[in-house]
């Protein structure tokens, strides 16, 4: 294995984060899951933002 030191230390800290944040969104979309009707607010409160974001004028 030729890897240096410092490119495997950059590795294991975005695999690392990458485990974290793949375990953080599933607990978020759990917990959603649980609660129809925050996740619809959830939706409506994105769509406003895309629509207000994204206006033509």
């Amino acid at each position: 294995m030729d890897i240096e030191k410092k490119q495997l230390g950059w590795y294991l800290i975005f695999g690392g984060l990458a485990i974290i944040a793949i375990t953080f969104v599933t607990k978020i979309l759990a917990f959603l899951s649980q609660h129809p009707i925050l996740f619809l607010a959830f939706i409506a409160i994105g769509a406003g933002i895309y629509i207000l974001m994204y206006d033509s004028k």
